[in-house]
């Protein structure tokens, strides 16, 4: 009939919003459960209390972790993430970070993510932790556990962090370890020693990587960018599932060093051009 078709054409959209409606309020009852609770929940526990399957729990968690409200720790528990009763008074700050970031760097996360199709990260660091300040990536591509927040007591465990931690000096790096090398996964490296040969393997092959060492199946890759004074910039790294880091590892990281290195070589062109307007202005 010409009218139920008017009918369910006309209740499409309200459906629809309906859903998105629901969706939105479910996530607020979420961010609200992670306020009451800084120790941190579990995807069950917010199951029960929204009255909700696991599965729905799960991707209402991720979708929190993906917009930096929330954290995945280690052993399923989910936490806000830090600042984040303060987050509406720093999104300025956030934005003029953007702003402030080199031409260089901010267009080598888009350039990593052309080449090799996978979620793309730029880390800087700030006040002794790496805060993520650019990514770029597709939907259904596997992201950076707690993008938006910090990496601080996971540094070791994370191959963003392991490039930081290489460049520490002994002293610094001694008070990172004498904190505890908490193990996120079984693959997770906690023994001191270990951690020192793995940051020198870093620096010989100028890149750090990690295979699950903080979340299941989850892998990256990442590589240092300096400035013309051999000054550390920022750390570019992707990220993967494990079946495409062990296939693709050795393709995927020369791309990383290159796109990294491009980054740092656009910065120098860019100081060597502000130093020539400069001097121009003065003459």
């Amino acid at each position: 009939m010409p009218g139920d078709s008017a009918r369910v054409l006309t209740d499409a959209p309200v459906a629809a919003s309906s859903r998105s409606l629901s969706t939105a309020r479910a996530v607020l009852r979420v961010f609200a459960l992670l306020l009451e609770h800084p120790e941190g929940v579990r995807a069950d526990e917010v199951a029960t209390v929204l009255g909700k399957s696991v599965s729905t729990a799960y991707y209402l968690l991720t979708s929190l972790c993906e917009e930096g409200f929330a954290v995945h720790e280690c052993k399923g528990v989910y936490r806000r993430a830090r600042g984040l009763e303060e987050l509406t008074a720093t999104v300025g700050e956030q934005t003029h970070l953007g702003h402030q970031l080199h031409e260089g760097l901010a267009g080598s996360v888009d350039e990593l993510f052309l080449l090799t199709r996978k979620r793309s990260y730029l880390g800087a660091v700030k006040a002794g932790r790496i805060e993520i300040v650019a990514f770029c990536g597709r939907q259904g591509v596997p992201r950076m556990p707690g993008l938006g927040s910090e990496i601080r007591d996971s540094a070791h465990a994370l191959a963003m962090g392991k490039v930081v931690l290489s460049l520490l000096p002994p002293n610094a790096l001694a008070r990172y370890v004498a904190r505890g090398l908490t193990a996120f996964t079984p693959h997770t490296i906690i023994s001191p020693t270990e951690l020192t040969a793995e940051l020198q393997k870093v620096r010989h092959d100028g890149y750090a990587v990690d295979r699950e060492e903080f979340d299941e199946n989850f892998c990256c890759i990442a590589a240092p960018i300096f400035d013309a004074r051999g000054r550390f910039l920022g750390a570019l790294g992707l990220s993967v599932s494990a079946n495409v880091f062990d296939a693709d590892r050795d393709q995927l990281a020369p791309i990383v060093l290159d796109v990294a290195r491009r980054a740092a070589d656009r910065v120098a062109a860019e100081a060597a051009a502000g130093d020539h307007r400069r001097l121009a202005s003065v003459s």
